[in-house]
């Protein structure tokens, strides 16, 4: 096992068994408890290969080294090289040797050639690596592109209204939520949809601002429920800095269109200061199953693939915590 820095651990071995040391660990961890930066540190570790006979990362350097190490003569640890004492050993070691210097001599051609494909692959990685780059930023500018001419959500039936008629009791992931909040706390509430979650949190008198895109919601919160609520464009997304210390959102992330979120986390990643703590809920799957009518999912989010994307906007701690309704609930810092 080679530490290559404090967040990448890989795994050369072969015969180490990567998946039965990722049970091992797992079950571990859930025999004691274990912080936030714990579990940051872990999901950061890289284990090559995935499988002992697996792939894993090129390195260059460590194969012209393994190229041009050529054969050693062996240190005779085995047990079955017990019996090869004396002069029989030293004769030998020095064919062994012999053998090497002639074999190194005799394909010079071969390492010319071989050193030759090794140069392309170097170049070939940085041409890689460059397209890979340009491939992000042209992807920026699409989203940004996107988001320019899709100003507004329409038709506006795709927005959920499946909390305006029901009762106001909370799911389980929603529970989840309120629970980490206080009273001292300064909280924004983003999209609250028609409110219910609103309404538990002047129940449990946590003083909040609330943030909604849509005019109909806006009105029906304004008139029904709280003044804290102000209504923005896209163009805007978010409120003015500086923003409250912890931000959440009750509403299933999927029932957004997919610019929309890339625009609101890239927001909250410019526009909020260091310690703001995020919580934001999302499934993938409809959970309403009492009725026949499901709302609409207009994304669908990959996990790992989000994990990922908060990391590189700079976010840290991220924890996801599966919740018995279905959802799962993110919490990340900045």
């Amino acid at each position: 096992m080679e530490e290559r820095s404090s967040d990448i651990i890989e795994i050369k071995d072969s015969s180490v068994n990567v998946r039965e040391l990722m049970e091992e660990i797992e079950s571990r961890l859930a025999r004691r408890p274990v912080s936030k930066e714990e579990l940051e540190r872990l999901s950061r570790w890289k284990f090559s290969p995935q499988s002992p006979e697996g792939y894993r990362e090129f390195d260059a350097a460590e194969t012209a080294h393994l190229f041009e190490k050529g054969i050693s003569p062996p240190k005779f640890t085995n047990p079955k090289f017990k019996y090869i004492r004396g002069p029989i050993r030293w004769l030998f070691i020095k064919l062994i040797e012999l053998y090497a210097f002639l074999d190194k001599k005799l394909s010079e051609n071969r390492t010319r050639a071989f050193y030759s494909v090794l140069n392309e692959l170097i170049l070939l990685r940085g041409d890689h690596e460059k397209l890979k780059r340009k491939f992000e930023k042209f992807y920026n500018e699409f989203v940004e592109l996107n988001y320019t001419l899709k100003k507004e959500i329409s038709p506006e039936f795709v927005w959920s209204n499946e909390f305006l008629y029901e009762e106001e009791t909370l799911e389980e992931s929603e529970t989840l939520i309120l629970s980490r909040l206080n009273p001292g706390d300064s909280v924004l509430a983003i999209n609250p949809e028609w409110g219910k979650f609103l309404k538990q949190l002047l129940k449990a008198q946590i003083e909040f601002k609330a943030v909604t895109w849509n005019k109909s919601q806006y009105s029906y919160i304004k008139e029904n429920i709280t003044n804290s609520v102000s209504l923005l464009s896209f163009e805007e997304v978010l409120p003015e800095s500086p923003l409250p210390s912890k931000i959440i959102s009750n509403t299933n992330l999927c029932l957004l269109p997919n610019w929309v979120l890339e625009k609101l986390f890239k927001s909250l990643a410019s526009k909020t200061s260091s310690g703001t703590e995020f919580i934001f809920r999302y499934s993938n799957y409809s959970n309403r199953m009492v009725s026949p009518f499901q709302p609409i999912l207009l994304t669908q989010i990959s996990e790992s693939a989000f994990r990922e994307f908060l990391q590189k906007l700079g976010f840290k701690n991220i924890v996801d915590t599966k919740a018995g309704d279905g959802f799962s609930v993110f919490s990340f810092r900045k």
